[in-house]
């Protein structure tokens, strides 16, 4: 590992400074940046670290935990807002999740090489040190993957380690950059325009509820049961800045809404409950029960309504369009559960007005298929491969 140098900005001075120079450095329009965070017994992740390499080449390491203990962290936030200023990540979500805890405010302008390293056929997961080491040829140092980021004083071999993951990231965005289409830089700014939706990182446990698997046969009473439950364990856990699964797994709250229990004990027979979760916690779990029995069922969540079935013709269309997208997902080496679900296909196929996917995904998928449902387009073999052919 070779040693970069960089500055290390420890206090609130320090740091208004180094992000005012960004700002207002007229030849400084991009940063590639990225964080440390520790999330092992909380709720929220805490950050411990920020690593940014300006695209002049200067690097700075930005230690939260040194600089909070006097001061604030507003001259990060200030560049994270700053419009004119674009900010590369590799795998943004995580990262914008605890730098937005930091002051409730979203990131803007930024661009994800996760999202561009789709286009170049590696995976719609693609790990950043795989990814450096397909496209700079350089493998990257793992020794430090599990350290604790939060331990203090850092080591030497610990800042370059995460150094690495800034110095490596400017020179992989220019690559990227410089070789996407037009088409592929719309497709991947769509995306990174539908990660800074802020309702994806804002607790909202009234809400809770719908992202409980599970339930798809489930009846209204026992949906109410499932959103009472889940609001009250994100509620606790947010209070109390614990992991959900340590208050309460999603197994548990299924089996409390298929069998209601009425008493504090009938929760012991409950499926991988914990007994020390329902001494702490039943009686308030029966309360939440109680409160969904007492309340109208016109108020009770509905089940989603049941698609309109779909007819033999449809079934042929749809199995020529998911033979495509193989292809694709086999060609970009991508998950085909996340690529497309039999549903979008459906809808794209009853509904050709409609989007049915967006960003990379409608670039790669939706696009083609609608010029082959419209006529414009047909599949063939070519080279044992399933290829799109224009008439």
């Amino acid at each position: 590992m070779q040693n970069i140098a960089y500055l290390y900005i420890q206090t609130e001075d320090e740091l208004n400074r180094y992000s005012q120079h960004l700002i207002d450095h007229a030849d400084i329009n991009w940063i590639a940046i990225d964080t440390e965070f520790v999330r092992t017994d909380t709720y929220f992740a805490e950050l411990s670290l920020v690593q940014i390499q300006d695209n002049l080449g200067e690097v700075a390491i930005i230690d939260p935990l040194a600089i909070q203990e006097n001061g604030q962290l507003t001259g990060l936030i200030d560049l994270l807002i700053q419009p004119d200023l674009l900010k590369v990540f590799h795998s943004a979500r995580q990262d914008i999740e605890v730098l937005y805890q930091l002051a409730h405010k979203m990131p803007v302008s930024i661009f994800d090489t996760q999202l561009a390293a789709i286009f170049f056929k590696h995976g719609d997961i693609a790990g950043f040190a795989r990814v450096v080491e397909a496209e700079l040829n350089h493998k990257l140092d793992k020794t430090q993957t599990r350290t604790n980021w939060h331990a203090r004083p850092l080591t030497e071999e610990q800042i370059q380690y995460a150094i690495d993951d800034v110095h490596y990231l400017a020179p992989l965005y220019e690559k990227f950059i410089h070789n996407l289409s037009p088409e592929q830089k719309a497709a991947i700014q769509h995306d990174c325009d539908a990660l800074l939706n802020e309702t994806l990182y804002r607790p909202d446990p009234a809400s809770a509820g719908e992202k409980v698997k599970g339930v798809r046969n489930f009846k209204p009473k026992q949906l109410a049961i499932v959103h009472a439950l889940a609001e009250w364990r994100e509620r606790f856990a947010i209070e109390h800045n614990q992991p959900k699964k340590w208050v309460m797994s999603d197994e548990v709250i299924i089996g409390i809404a298929k069998r209601p229990p009425q008493v504090v004990e009938a929760l012991y027979k409950v499926p991988n409950v914990k007994s020390s979760s329902v001494r702490d916690f039943g009686d308030q779990w029966i309360e939440c029960i109680d409160k969904v029995f007492a309340s109208s069922p016109d108020s009770w969540p509905q089940p989603e309504p049941k698609p309109e079935p779909i007819s033999p013709q449809e079934d042929v269309l749809v199995g020529l369009c998911m033979s495509f997208c193989q292809q694709v997902a086999h060609d970009y080496h991508i998950n085909l559960h996340n690529l497309i679900h039999k549903s979008e296909l459906l809808k794209m196929i009853r509904t050709p007005e409609s989007d049915a996917l967006s960003g990379w995904r409608k670039l790669l998928v939706e696009a083609p298929l609608r010029s082959v449902l419209s006529g414009e387009s047909c599949l063939q073999i070519e080279q044992g491969k399933l290829q799109l052919k224009r008439h």
